[in-house]
């Protein structure tokens, strides 16, 4: 075989191989919404870093390969709260997919969630201006990720997970109007 061969069918081979890789895992095809996810997911499990720059919502869409019907799929996240204002609620709402089992949440105010079919309801006790764990993504005892309930999904199924602050904290609806009645009554002096 000459060296041009050679090359070329090793090209091949690795390029097989990160391809069959890629496929063995599920998939985040795309995000929408203002606020920057860093995905980790692999093969049985979704996890990602949500990084709320503002309240507004995030989808997050995903297609399923083989490896992952194996079981329920393990579901974490990080949710950074960039914006820094305080958030009594946080929901993590599924579509094409549903919660089998509820895992472990942990905020610095303290969080209890519940769950419906494809539902994640977090309830903060003091309103939430940090870091929110769902799941065990930072692999710590006595914590469990969220589980998907992937039975009767096949390879190439699409879900999508809607990450929202259903409502604006109150600090963040008010300061607007507060700079707007500010600024027009600067401009009566004026």
């Amino acid at each position: 075989m000459s060296m041009n061969k050679f090359v070329a069918a090793s090209a091949i081979a690795l390029g097989a191989l990160a391809f069959s890789h890629s496929a063995s895992a599920v998939v985040l095809t795309s995000s929408s919404g203002a606020n920057p996810v860093t995905d980790y997911s692999e093969a049985g499990v979704v996890s990602f870093d949500l990084d709320l720059r503002d309240f507004s919502t995030t989808t997050l869409n995903f297609v399923l390969e083989e490896a992952d019907l194996a079981g329920p799929l393990s579901f974490s996240a990080i949710v950074r709260n960039l914006v820094g204002l305080s958030m009594y609620q946080f929901n993590f709402g599924l579509q094409g997919i549903g919660y089998a089992s509820a895992g472990s949440v942990s905020s610095f105010s303290g969080a209890a969630a519940s769950y419906s079919g494809n539902n994640a309801v977090i309830k903060f006790a003091n309103g939430e201006t940090a870091d929110v764990l769902f799941g065990n993504p930072t692999l710590l005892d006595g914590r469990s990720d969220w589980l998907l309930d992937t039975s009767g999904l096949s390879a190439g199924d699409t879900f999508s997970i809607v990450a929202q602050v259903p409502e604006p904290s109150t600090v963040a609806m008010v300061l607007p109007l507060m700079a707007g009645l500010l600024l027009a009554r600067r401009r009566k002096r004026d």
